[in-house]
């Protein structure tokens, strides 16, 4: 059942709030390892804490409610100083935000939530650490400031100040005054400005000038840099600048700058992906329309010529063309994401798997900023993480193992992405041991996967046998673990990667490492697709699978153990006809054939059609329950025109059907 429209904006909310603290608690980690704390830092996670809490006691969540509520009394007092941020606390952190994650989805899904006692006696474990301050004078006699203000600070103002003392940092007593129809403009930019160079303690609400028509405010600074820098970096009126507490024991005076308004307008909406889910859907038929009408003015030209109507309707068409493709890109725009929101996920994650398996693991990312349809993002997340489980348990040697192959104790899994014109690049590479590809002939053959007699050898067969990892079942661990190692999970990544038009390589060097490359569409809103004829009937190829399009005469198809093939330059590539494969009526008196050559690399396949037609942008649609695991169908799609529904074919299992079908051959010499 649907969950009401409130749980959804419940679970829209949570999982943004959710995002921004991993990312916060990615930045806190940098700073940790710079040797560094940043207050700001802790207090951003802090307060998306806080809204999670109320979120979730607002739909009364007991569990993500019960939880929140500890963590951020426990992060009150690490910002408080009362509980030291160091590594062991940082990890019950990550471990307690990567807990109420899985609440959300599980609250989501309509699941019994997970068990939180643990995480709680974990957190009360934390908090029983304490840290006791030094006996020291008191602030009033270290720094210059208003008596009334230190009574008006608040307890973390306070601890703030006396960190900023201990730290030697220089403190500064600013004073800023602004009209009143634009004082709010001018303090946030003022605040942005010192934000720059240092951090704000507190900032007070004064008394402002011009005869009590304005509005002023104190704002205490904490800052490395001096009085004078500070100065030169607001050369404005309206703004003074006093020194409060400084290292190097020079008098105190005043300096004078001023600030300038700065209008601030958030233009951010949020909108459900599921409505935008359905405008491009309305964009696919009207792209059906698009092609309604293209056909009637053809047909109008040839029967009747260049005139007026014929001309007009083209004229007509041409300009829906263009604005459909500009509707279109605005509604892909308003789609895509940063892949990124899905990277950092897996840091949480991969601490606790390196602990775990008690190795070292740098986790790496790159190109954080492509951008990918939100749907697919979602969907990718699975898949990815089953790779970076597999590199860390699989790839990735103990220390000891590396440190006596001459590597970094510390291995590294980097996780890249890229556009590479209508498709995004994803890679996931580690620097660990590599794949034996004598150990997985050897595996193969015990699990029957492969007779003894397969005629696979390393040196020339060495992509086909990478390619076993992909096989349902297939591993080469001894041992169980809670990592991974059950032989479930490798050919899941492919099936659903395939799922999403995409294709997954693989590259392996034994002892140096191994990379899975994903091939992906963009988006699958929209997509442009080869119309071709085979068998009598009208399939449709998605083009970011087409490598290339030969027309080849029947002599130029060899048959080798049973299996049709092709030269194509300096490679042989399996063929595959289409009709066959569906058993749809073949013309063998046919002399010329076009080849659809699809996939990458040495995982490429010739698809064998009678005829080209068109190209057309398509809308996937399901097939429903009934037909969802039919094999080389991904869907259908609508043409808007005489032919009615055309099915998608579905490559990536197309080639995975022909290597197999290679791979029995092969077992029979």
């Amino acid at each position: 059942m649907k969950p009401d429209k409130n749980l959804e904006d419940f679970f829209a909310e949570a999982e943004d709030i959710l995002a921004s603290a991993n990312q916060t608690l990615l930045s806190i980690e940098t700073a940790m390892d710079e040797g560094r704390t940043d207050p700001d830092l802790v207090n951003a996670l802090f307060r998306s804490v806080h809204s999670f809490k109320g979120l979730a006691g607002m739909f009364e969540l007991k569990e993500p409610s019960t939880l929140s509520h500890k963590l951020e009394f426990f992060l009150d007092e690490l910002r408080l100083g009362k509980t030291r941020l160091n590594r062991e606390t940082f990890d019950t952190l990550s471990d307690t935000l990567a807990l109420l994650r899985r609440l959300v989805h599980q609250a989501g899904a309509g699941k019994e939530s997970e068990d939180i006692a643990g995480f709680l006696g974990r957190i009360d474990g934390a908090l029983a650490v304490k840290v006791f301050p030094e006996a020291d004078r008191p602030l009033q006699e270290k720094i210059s400031l208003d008596e009334g203000i230190f009574q008006v600070l608040t307890e973390y103002e306070e601890h703030r100040l006396k960190e900023c003392v201990r730290e030697r940092k220089n403190l500064f007593e600013i004073k800023a005054a602004f009209q009143l129809n634009d004082f709010e403009a001018g303090i946030k930019q003022l605040a942005a400005t010192l934000k720059k160079h240092g951090e704000t303690i507190c900032t007070l609400p004064t008394a402002g000038g011009d005869g009590g028509t304005g509005i002023g405010f104190t704002i205490v600074l904490a800052a490395t840099e001096d009085r004078e820098s500070l100065a030169a970096a607001l050369p404005l009126p309206n703004v003074t600048i006093q020194q409060i507490a400084y290292r190097d024991g020079q008098k105190m005076d005043e300096q004078k700058s001023e600030t300038a308004a700065l209008k601030s307008i958030s233009n951010t909406v949020r909108v459900d992906i599921y409505k935008l889910d359905n405008l491009m859907n309305i964009v696919g038929e009207l792209h059906q329309i698009k092609n309604i009408m293209g056909r009637i003015a053809r047909e109008l030209r040839t029967k009747e010529g260049f005139i007026s109507h014929s001309v007009d309707l083209q004229k007509a068409e041409r300009s829906l063309i263009r604005k459909l493709n500009d509707l279109q890109s605005g509604i892909l725009e308003a789609r895509m994401v940063p892949i990124g929101q899905i990277f950092t996920r897996f840091s949480q994650v991969v601490r606790k798997y390196a602990r775990d398996a008690g190795k070292e693991i740098d986790l790496q990312f790159f190109g954080e900023e492509t951008q990918l349809d939100k749907l697919m993002i979602e969907d990718l997340a699975d898949p990815l993480m089953h790779l970076i489980r597999n590199a860390i348990d699989h790839g990735i040697e103990p220390p000891d193992v590396r440190r006596k192959r001459g590597k970094p104790e510390q291995g590294v899994v980097k996780l890249t992405a890229f556009p590479r014109g209508n498709q995004v690049v994803i890679t996931v590479e580690d620097d660990g041991a590599g794949m034996d590809p004598e150990r997985m002939l050897r595996t193969a053959v015990e699990k029957g996967m492969l007779k003894p007699d397969h005629g696979l050898v390393p040196e020339r067969n060495h992509k086909e046998i990478l390619d076993l990892i992909f096989l349902p079942g297939f591993t080469t661990r001894e041992t169980v673990t809670e990592i991974s190692g059950r032989g479930v999970g490798m050919d899941v990544v492919k099936r659903n990667v395939a799922k999403l038009s995409g294709i997954v390589d693989i590259y392996s060097e034994l002892e140096n490492g191994t990379i899975f490359t994903l091939f992906l569409p963009i988006t699958l809103a929209i997509i442009k697709a080869l119309i071709v004829e085979s068998g009598g009937q009208i399939f449709a190829v998605p083009l970011t699978s087409v490598v290339e399009i030969l027309q080849v005469a029947a002599p130029q198809i060899e048959t080798v153990e049973g299996q049709e093939v092709m030269a194509v330059r300096e490679n042989t590539v399996s063929l595959l006809r289409l009709a066959r494969t569906f058993n749809l009526p073949e013309d063998r008196e046919r002399s010329a054939f076009y080849v659809i050559l699809v996939g990458l690399a040495e995982r490429r396949l010739g698809i064998i059609v009678e005829g080209l037609r068109d190209q057309h942008e398509i809308v996937i649609k399901a097939l429903g329950k009934r037909f969802a695991e039919m094999q080389g169908i991904a869907g259908a799609t609508e043409l808007g025109d005489q032919r009615g529904m055309v099915l998608v074919l579905d490559v990536e299992s197309l080639i995975e059907g022909s290597l197999r079908k290679t791979a029995s051959a092969g077992q029979k010499l």
